[in-house]
């Protein structure tokens, strides 16, 4: 069997699993439309009447909340971080150790197909969304096709980014123990770092600060290119910081991996 189609399995596996509690996946994400419905309630209060922050009116913060509301749920890779850390925690990563797998490219498929299936269900929403913004003049479609390239190779660096940030938030768990507080406590930071509830320049005081953090290159840089925001400069200059936080993360994960493969040995798993 070649090397690629074991991870390609992975990802079906995934997939079906995924699919296998479709009620579970529909109802999840109807629940999570309060995280839509709460930054947006309260910008449009913030907004109303004609005023403007940052640059940003309210039909501007709109359009941003409602592409950050379908990305994060196509590119955020959070929540696999408490599996990778109670495979580490309760020696099931010996397991995966022995297997012919690279753990770390297992858990990438495995993301993958996950993210995929999210994909599949976002693909119409997504869509009415668009044309609806487009309808509204919120966006216009020629700045869509003239982006699309752009758009679509930040939704992947953004979710190698994801992937990279939460990877590495698991490994943790090879020298703390009692990890959840710290998850929880992370997972707050998360979204209020990465630009979920506002557009990081939004703020002239915290906008420098979060430009220089990976954090909104996940999902926010990509939500202002699809609101027609950035230039094309702006844009290639987003993309170098995303490519260059996947390095950075990437070195950062092999080496607490390999630091952590360590301990964990010597602890006997």
């Amino acid at each position: 069997m070649k090397p690629w189609i074991k991870y390609v399995t992975v990802s079906r596996l995934a997939i079906q699993e995924s699919m296998m509690y479709r009620l579970d996946f529909i109802v999840s994400g109807v629940m999570n439309l309060y995280t839509l419905v709460i930054p947006l309630a309260m910008w449009v209060t913030i907004l109303a009447g004609g005023s403007e922050i940052g640059g940003y009116r309210l039909r501007t913060m709109v359009t941003y909340l409602i592409f950050v509301a379908v990305l994060r749920n196509i590119v955020l890779a959070e929540g696999f971080h408490y599996q990778l850390a109670d495979d580490i925690e309760n020696g099931r990563l010996h397991q995966h150790l022995h297997k012919p797998l690279h753990y770390f490219v297992y858990m990438l498929h495995m993301h993958a197909g996950r993210r995929a299936v999210h994909l599949l269900f976002l693909a119409l929403p997504a869509a009415a969304a668009m044309v609806g913004l487009i309808y509204a003049d919120y966006i216009t479609a020629e700045g869509l096709a003239r982006h699309v390239i752009y758009i679509v190779l930040s939704m992947v660096l953004g979710t190698g980014i994801s992937f990279l940030i939460f990877f590495c938030m698991g490994l943790l768990s090879f020298w703390v123990r009692g990890y959840h507080v710290i998850f929880i406590f992370f997972g707050n930071m998360f979204w209020f770092l990465s630009g979920m509830w506002f557009p990081p320049d939004v703020f002239a005081s915290l906008s420098w600060l979060l430009q220089l953090l990976p954090f909104p290159y996940q999902v926010s840089f990509t939500a202002n290119i699809l609101s027609e925001r950035l230039t094309t400069e702006a844009i290639l200059e987003g993309l170098m910081y995303q490519a260059g936080w996947i390095v950075l993360l990437g070195s950062a994960a092999w080496a607490m991996w390999r630091l952590g493969l360590r301990s964990y040995q010597a602890e006997g798993g």
